[in-house]
């Protein structure tokens, strides 16, 4: 890259945070519902995440309606997720860095609600733009969340810089529509000009 990036935005779980504890919460209440009868949907994933609700409202929204006790164990254990994560050790290095050079920051992530408390618990000292999937009504790889990207920052889509760790929505997905794009893959070396092993390695495109 020749030119600076006029802000970076990045994917949240994965690229920033990592979990401790993985308990899957969502997905248990989908194995029972299965057991009771309701057959899966293929957009069962896209509706947690896109959708502004708490966890009973999401549930309620797909028809499935648990009992107290298990909802209340579904809340447990979405604490006990919360309460476990970390940031990678590369994250606050390199965000110190973008901020101290004037670059804005960006958070762009697919999500369920209960999930997006993280980022004011583990980074409350970025003031980062948000386009959360359950804020937008949409999830990436789809259009519709970059374009809200595109909107909320007033740019067009070759000044931002788009980092995460899934190739499809971080990688390919924007760079679909004009993004800059690097696929974070820690532990790898780095590969040619699409895969970076540190979030570190995103300075050396910066002035």
């Amino acid at each position: 890259m020749n030119t600076s990036p006029a802000l970076v935005a990045f994917d949240l779980y994965g690229t920033l945070v990592k979990f401790g504890v993985i308990h899957h919460p969502f997905r248990k209440i989908l194995m029972w519902a299965r057991e009771q009868g309701r057959s899966p949907q293929p957009d069962d994933a896209r509706r947690l995440m896109t959708a502004d609700n708490d966890c009973g409202a999401l549930l309620a929204a797909l028809g499935i309606f648990p009992p107290a006790k298990m909802l209340a164990h579904l809340h447990l254990e979405i604490q006990e997720e919360l309460a476990s994560m970390t940031l990678f050790d590369d994250v606050l290095p390199t965000l110190d860095a973008l901020y101290n050079k004037g670059i804005p920051l960006a958070i762009c992530s697919n999500l369920a609600k209960p999930y997006g408390a993280v980022i004011d618990r583990l980074l409350p000292q970025f003031n980062f733009a948000r386009y959360l999937s359950y804020e937008i009504g949409a999830i990436k790889p789809d259009y519709g969340i970059y374009k809200s990207l595109i909107a909320g920052s007033g740019l067009v889509p070759g000044q931002i810089l788009f980092i995460g760790d899934t190739w499809l929505a971080d990688f390919e997905g924007p760079t679909k529509f004009g993004f800059r794009a690097k696929h974070l893959v820690r532990g790898q070396p780095s590969e040619g000009d699409s895969i970076i092993a540190s979030l570190s390695e995103i300075l050396r495109m910066t002035t």
